[in-house]
């Protein structure tokens, strides 16, 4: 049993949804969907500032939750969701996939061909198509900075999930944003390691080419030459 929920400015659009997907339950308010017996599970899509409270909601109704990224903003707050669902019995999980892709998995178990990392480099930069809006004043909720917006919970995130999967928890971490109207659109992550350090880039602001390919390609030709 399915079931879709959204606010009552945008029911007509949460009605087309359900028709073209075949959800049968349709609800322009979530906190009447939690009072459904029939859905067990909660998948949090909603604008990042939300993610949070829509959590806690679905977690004290005791459903599982799945919720996009950035998960929440604080530690204190994932602590708090995580202290809850183990009460509730539920799960609750950050919807991000690169760390389960065939690719990484490769990676992962490839690494070693390479010998000792000492410098990393990732980077994911995409210019949005939200940017000429932003800097003529429009500013949508991915550059919000109060919403969640910015390179860093938008896009870098995906390079820390990376990164931290890879080589574990830094010893330290540094952040030098480039900020515009008071967020960071494009920033330089530091994650200092004993041996290595990680440099993570992300950017709205501007493109760049996306080379982790080539590191595929090269842990794959390390491959065929072992004997």
């Amino acid at each position: 049993m399915s079931a879709i929920a959204t606010t009552k400015r945008s029911a007509a659009t949460c009605q087309e949804l359900a028709d073209q997907y075949g959800i049968s339950r349709v609800y322009d308010d979530y906190q009447e969907m939690l009072k459904d017996d029939q859905v067990d599970t909660v998948y949090v899509a909603t604008p990042s500032s939300m993610h949070y409270q829509m959590c806690l909601d679905s977690l004290a109704a005791g459903k599982n939750v799945i919720c996009e990224k950035p998960f929440v903003f604080t530690t204190e707050e994932a602590l708090e969701l995580k202290q809850l669902a183990d009460q509730k019995g539920c799960l609750i999980t950050e919807a991000i996939t690169n760390r389960y892709l065939p690719a990484f998995k490769s990676l992962a178990s490839d690494l070693q061909l390479l010998g000792p990392v000492h410098v990393v480099s990732l980077n994911y930069t995409q210019y949005s198509s939200r940017y000429d809006r932003f800097l003529a004043g429009d500013i949508s909720p991915a550059f919000n900075p109060r919403l969640g917006g910015g390179a860093l919970l938008d896009l870098n995130v995906y390079n820390i999930h990376l990164a931290v999967s890879l080589f574990g928890a830094p010893l330290d971490v540094h952040y030098f944003p480039n900020l515009q109207k008071g967020v960071d659109t494009s920033g330089v992550l530091v994650l200092a390691y004993d041996d290595k350090q990680a440099s993570l880039t992300a950017a709205k602001d501007s493109q760049a080419f996306a080379h982790s390919l080539r590191v595929i390609a090269v842990l794959e030709a390390a491959r065929d030459c072992m004997p």
